[in-house]
């Protein structure tokens, strides 16, 4: 382990954050100048302060050289993702948003993992600066804040990719260019730019179909959209709105986001036979489709209107297989065959090299072509049978990969599910929290559906479900890594 190139870039990711916190600050400063009671802008100061001090602390004298490998990513990445979430808390407790740090840690793991799971009852009534950076932690989270600072401070000279690999999503994380600090700003500029068309469609659409949407919420729904995170600062999440309009406009970027950025870049460089070739993509629309016309047909029964129970399908598949987490509907009520494709969705997930969570598409077809190599080798033993995606042949490392993170992800979910029972929650609950908190949905079932929240569930339990957060979001072997002895031998 080379423990000063480690420091060097945990200290950079804190300087980072400290001045994006800079942003929530000025929006507070904003509305408090103009007549609202903003005095809970003063609690980023502190951190702040601490956070470019320890910073600073951390990355000691500037060096000639970073040497990131392997085992250095994976520690990057899995420390600086929790120092970002313990830090990101402190905001809710020193304003007095959420008094108690394990809640607000909880909060802030939720928003940075891009989770969306909250313990907060009562969300309108605090101050737009919180609500703000609430929403901000999922813009900051989606893309990645390690990829952000590769984007922004190329420092590894060429050993970025381990960083990159650590954190981005997916069975294989790529380049789309010659150099991975250019590869990270051309998906932070992709990211930026559907960001600011999202605001832009719901302001100004909002201001030509009659909506009461004001562009402070444009922007924090674009926020938490684009990081397909789910908080909203409306109690009633996107039904607050009573807008078909805004609902609409936010299952489109849903769906946007939880597709494969690479493909947006070969859209903008006219390479549009790599994008419609996409096997990911292909699947990830027909799971889509079928799942919003089979839920129609089980839900509309309950509907006086069959274009609200397509809309509320629409907006309810997209939310939980982007993983983005808004409601507009409570799914608790609907009939069980519903409540089980949804709980499958969010296995599933969105596309690898998205914003969203969950297991990926990619690994879902690459697992099932795999399945059905191996069986038809068992009919012909001596045949040779590669698996292939996009008309190339897969590598057998990636395909081990893909076993592996499959093997993880259900020894995780089998001993957390066993730890989070002793809550004495029923099994519906135990079992959805779980899932949706390592798969980052947000809401599941019963107690933690759509109109409910994770407040009554005991310290450990939250502990557990943090733990599930950041692992899921750093697809597990990042954070699950921490706790191999081996991880920390100096080398």
């Amino acid at each position: 382990m080379n423990y000063k190139s480690v420091f060097y870039v945990l200290g950079q990711i804190l300087i980072i954050l400290g001045l994006l916190m800079l942003l929530p600050l000025a929006v507070g400063i904003y509305y408090n100048l103009h007549g609202y009671n903003e005095a809970s802008y003063l609690s980023f100061i502190i951190p702040i302060i601490l956070l470019i001090v320890f910073g600073f602390i951390m990355r000691g004298r500037k060096q000639k050289n970073i040497r990131i490998y392997s085992k250095e990513g994976f520690v990057v990445c899995g420390v600086g993702w929790i120092l970002v979430s313990f830090f990101g808390a402190l905001p809710f407790v020193i304003s007095g948003a959420i008094p108690d740090f394990i809640d607000a840690f909880f909060e802030s793991a939720s928003g940075f993992s891009t989770t969306g799971a909250s313990i907060l009852n009562e969300i309108e009534s605090l101050p737009k600066s919180i609500l703000f950076w609430r929403s901000f932690t999922h813009w900051i989270g989606g893309m990645g804040i390690l990829v952000f600072l590769i984007a922004v401070v190329p420092k590894s000279r060429g050993n970025s990719m381990f960083v990159m690999k650590a954190e981005m999503p997916g069975p294989k994380a790529g380049k789309i260019s010659a150099k991975i600090s250019q590869s990270a700003r051309i998906l932070y500029i992709i990211y930026f730019v559907i960001t600011i068309a999202e605001i832009l469609v719901l302001f100004i659409g909002g201001r030509i179909t009659g909506v009461n949407i004001r562009f402070y919420d444009s922007v924090v729904t674009a926020f938490s959209t684009a990081g397909t995170g789910g908080f909203a600062v409306l109690n009633n999440s996107i039904l607050g709105y009573h807008s078909p309009f805004v609902e609409w406009v936010i299952i489109v970027f849903m769906f946007l986001f939880g597709i494969n950025f690479n493909l947006y870049f070969y859209m903008l460089t006219k390479r549009f036979r790599l994008t419609f070739m996409d096997d990911e993509f292909k699947v990830y629309l027909i799971i889509n489709l079928m799942s919003v016309g089979l839920i129609t047909l089980n839900i509309m029964s309950l509907y006086n209107n069959i274009s609200d129970a397509i809309r509320d399908s629409f907006f309810t598949v997209n939310a939980v297989m982007s993983t983005t987490g808004f409601s507009t509907a409570d799914f608790n009520l609907w009939p069980t065959f519903s409540k089980v494709l949804l709980v499958f969705l969010m296995f599933v997930g969105s596309c690898a090299g998205s914003t969203g969570g969950g297991m990926k598409v990619s690994r879902i077809v690459l697992y099932i072509k795999q399945v059905n190599r191996d069986l038809k080798q068992m009919i012909h033993p001596h045949q040779v049978i590669n698996v292939r995606m996009n008309k190339r042949v897969v590598d057998e490392h990636i395909i081990k990969g893909v076993n592996s993170y499959f093997t993880a992800h259900v020894i995780t979910i089998v001993i957390s599910i066993i730890l989070v029972s002793l809550n004495g929650f029923d099994i519906t609950t135990t079992f959805t929290s779980v899932i949706t908190c390592i798969n980052n949905v947000g809401p599941g079932l019963e107690l933690v559906g759509p109109t409910g929240n994770y407040a009554d569930f005991n310290v450990f339990s939250k502990l557990v479900l943090i733990f599930n957060m950041l692992a899921g979001r750093l697809e597990l072997f990042p954070i699950l890594l921490l706790l191999s002895p081996n991880t920390w031998k100096k080398s």
